[in-house]
């Protein structure tokens, strides 16, 4: 990731060579002027791209004492890479850095610090679409690198390194509405299945389908919009158990339609046997897919008409006792999920 930051950089040292006997400070803003004057040699160790404003005219400014110190700004534009760490998105919050240092000179040469009093200031007033500034603190990343690089040799020196740290938190009100309550709603209508007649199969495997393909669409509109990475984000997590409840609830009824086409056998075979003889013949266990053809029947101990009933009973009342359970277990766990997923995620944030 990369953000672009517009600042007013305010630097200040002490040349005697730029002593005078003027009262005050002397005002230079012509550019020529300022090419003949020594500038620090700072740059952004970790920007992409950066640049001056030139418009209406050189955005700059220095002063110089009668002592020689000098106050130099200039206003830049950077464009600045940042690590982003995904795990907790989008219930996370990022740390993006801005790192200062000489290009040349070595700390022995050209030791730089921060000013004593708020070194960092930016204005509250400018906000993020998508992220709120928690806070922006500085500190140092002084290191030892190698310089004056060649075929044979090189150098090694310490380098003054001044570090911006901006702390940034998501705002989660976009992700609510466009991911997590749509998701969570779609969940919720499958649990409608649990109320829909056992026997109309067409309307509950449609309405389950249905769901699961829309969540499936829901959560690929949302990995388009993110980088991929080698980890699973908080998102993905709440995507993944929505569609393990949605898969669940198709499992539960394949489980009741089970229980059901066993149950309607049983009543037919209490209709046949109405009709016919006692000497009736039983299917064996091994289902058809047909469930009005029986194609392997053998004669056994007959089983009385009302047994036959009973039997059919058994398998419809666990049916419904499936349906009955899940009505209550389904929401129930997901409550439970729920009320883990954002202990766990708001803590964290």
């Amino acid at each position: 990731m990369a953000f672009d930051v517009d600042l007013y950089l305010y630097m200040s040292w002490k040349d005697p060579t730029l002593n005078h006997s003027q009262k005050g400070y002397f005002l230079i803003n012509d550019k020529n002027i300022l090419n003949q004057i020594w500038l620090p040699d700072l740059y952004f160790a970790n920007a992409r791209t950066a640049y001056f404003h030139e418009v209406t005219v050189p955005n700059f400014n220095m002063f110089i004492d009668k002592e020689g110190r000098v106050s130099y700004g200039t206003r830049v534009t950077l464009n600045v890479a940042c690590n982003l760490n995904l795990k907790n998105y989008p219930l996370d919050q990022q740390q993006c850095l801005i790192k200062i240092i000489s290009y040349a000179h070595v700390k022995p040469e050209m030791n730089t610090t921060w000013f004593r009093e708020k070194p960092i200031r930016y204005n509250p007033e400018i906000g993020l679409p998508e992220f709120r500034i928690g806070s922006i603190k500085h500190d140092y990343c002084n290191g030892t690198f190698m310089y004056t690089l060649t075929d044979t040799s090189h150098r090694i020196g310490e380098f003054s390194c001044l570090l911006g740290i901006i702390q940034l938190e998501r705002s989660i009100g976009y992700h609510l509405v466009q991911s997590y309550i749509p998701t969570g709603l779609i969940v919720v209508i499958s649990w409608v299945s649990f109320w829909i007649d056992r026997r109309a199969v067409p309307a509950r495997v449609s309405l389950s389908f249905t769901t699961l393909l829309t969540l499936s669409t829901q959560g690929n509109g949302l990995r388009y919009a993110l980088p991929p990475v080698s980890y699973a984000k908080a998102i993905d997590y709440w995507y993944g158990v929505c569609m393990l409840f949605i898969f669940g609830v198709l499992l539960e009824f394949a489980l009741v339609n089970s229980y059901m086409r066993r149950a309607n056998k049983y009543n037919q075979l209490a209709q046949h046997y109405k009709w016919n003889s006692p000497q009736t013949v039983i299917p064996t266990e091994v289902d058809s897919d047909n469930d009005e053809a029986y194609t392997r029947y053998h004669p056994a101990s007959c089983l009385s008409q009302p047994q036959l009933i009973y039997k059919a009973m058994y398998f419809s009342r666990r049916a419904l006792a499936v349906d009955q359970i899940s009505r209550l277990a389904f929401p129930g766990v997901f409550v439970c999920f729920n009320f883990i997923y954002w202990y766990y995620y708001l803590n964290a944030m």
